[in-house]
């Protein structure tokens, strides 16, 4: 555990600063750009964004897999002003005087749980999709989505083997428009209404 970049991540958080996050060891130009929302000895909170500005997700990562941090330079600077120019307002996740005494990836769990938000769980190589159902100190139990957006049934993963908490992506808005998708295609059948033929690429004019 490097305890320097926790309390370096804690500071730059208290100051509202873009930073760039280094964390690949397999790709070391690879990096994520955001601002810190929450920071404790086993995680951080961070709102990322997209390179021309945009709030791209949500992610908990690991403290201990930080390799470095940059902060005040171009790149951030830019970020920060196309987040001026486009008017964008960062919305918390939690609230700013939460201590989150059950740590940051189990509060931003309970939290998700409690507003039934879509989340990926990343796992080494693997992605799970779904909803929070419940969790603790130890476990997370989704209500997992397979991969065309229809109910899965419940999984259950250990907190410690959880790499990544994304939520509000691109990932996630897929899975809720295809579950829309399936609950509207259910409720016209169940209807006796028309359903909707397969999609064609010949028929986009």
């Amino acid at each position: 555990m490097n305890h320097y970049y926790t309390y370096l991540l804690r500071q730059l958080m208290e100051r509202n600063e873009v930073v760039s996050i280094y964390s690949d060891e397999n790709h070391p130009d690879d990096f994520m750009v955001g601002y810190i929302e929450k920071v404790d000895a086993q995680h951080y909170l961070i709102c990322e964004f997209a390179p021309w500005g945009e709030p791209d997700a949500y992610r908990v990562r690991r403290t201990q897999d930080v390799l470095s941090v940059l902060y005040g330079e171009e790149y951030e600077e830019r970020i920060r002003l196309m987040l001026q120019i486009n008017g964008r307002k960062i919305k918390r996740i939690l609230p700013k005087d939460d201590p989150c005494e059950d740590g940051v990836l189990l509060s931003v769990l309970q939290a998700c749980r409690e507003r039934r938000e879509i989340v990926s769980l990343i796992l080494g190589m693997e992605l799970y999709c779904g909803r929070v159902k419940d969790c603790n100190g130890l476990y997370v139990t989704l209500e997992a989505f397979d991969f065309f957006g229809r109910a899965a049934g419940e999984q259950i993963f250990e907190l410690r083997d959880i790499d990544v908490l994304q939520f509000r992506s691109g990932e996630e808005e897929m899975y809720r428009q295809m579950e829309a998708w399936h609950a509207s295609r259910k409720n016209n059948e169940g209807a006796g209404g028309q359903v909707d033929e397969d999609y064609n690429p010949d028929d986009v004019s």
